[in-house]
């Protein structure tokens, strides 16, 4: 009985334990995130388009080998969108330039898988995240014309900037890769990343009889950071 619960405790240790090649890394990344939007139903009139943002936070990655490793990259990601709106009526054309913003505490969990044998490894990057609203989601008119005619300082200044009915979280599918660089004893890297909007975000009340309006997320990362190694 004492042999068969050592030889039990000696295989769970032997699982549990971190392999002896692991490594923790702990790091800051900084970039811009070219948010855009897509929703349902599309509307005639009624164009999105990417709206640069900024993003910055930490990194942590865990290797389980030389090539395969878990990353976390807790950040701050400013979401968004520009929206071109157009509406005619009666022989007058309206047309609106606007800017959509929100502000999410964002925490992907990637698997990470780096390549070569070199001191300069690309990788590849792919998981999900779950991204916390901060504040609210705004929506701004930038540029407002009347048949061509700039009227934008003819709206009132507290009807340009209106708040949106938005879920207070986000999740998306994460794919990317970079490279990183060796530089001393820290590790420099250059990441780009396409964020997928699985969640519907909207909570807008739709009108009577109208539809339902469904928005998704999506961006492009560009960042770049640099990784501490702790052992």
């Amino acid at each position: 009985m004492k042999h068969s619960f050592s030889s039990l405790l000696i295989i769970v240790m032997t699982l549990f334990a971190p392999p002896l090649n692991a490594q923790i890394q702990l790091g800051l990344q900084a970039g811009t995130n070219l948010g855009d939007v897509t929703y349902e139903p599309k509307q005639q009139g009624f164009e999105t388009g990417i709206r640069t943002g900024f993003m910055f936070g930490g990194v942590v990655f865990y290797s389980f080998s030389p090539i395969i490793g878990l990353q976390a990259e807790p950040a701050y990601v400013q979401k968004g969108s520009k929206v071109d709106a157009s509406v005619t009526e009666q022989g007058m054309t309206i047309k609106e330039e606007l800017s959509l913003t929100a502000g999410y505490f964002d925490f992907p969990v990637l698997l990470k898988a780096s390549f070569g044998d070199g001191p300069v490894k690309p990788y590849l990057l792919a998981g999900a995240s779950l991204a916390f609203l901060l504040g609210d989601a705004k929506i701004k008119i930038d540029k407002a014309t009347l048949n061509g005619v700039d009227v934008t300082n003819q709206i009132p200044g507290d009807q340009r900037e209106q708040t949106l009915q938005t879920k207070s979280t986000d999740l998306t599918l994460n794919f990317g890769g970079g490279v990183i660089i060796p530089v001393s004893k820290v590790n420099i890297f250059i990441e780009g990343q396409y964020n997928l909007g699985l969640k519907d975000v909207s909570n807008e009340t739709p009108d009577p009889g109208g539809q339902d309006l469904t928005i998704k997320t999506k961006g492009i990362q560009i960042k770049a950071g640099v990784l501490f190694p702790l052992n």
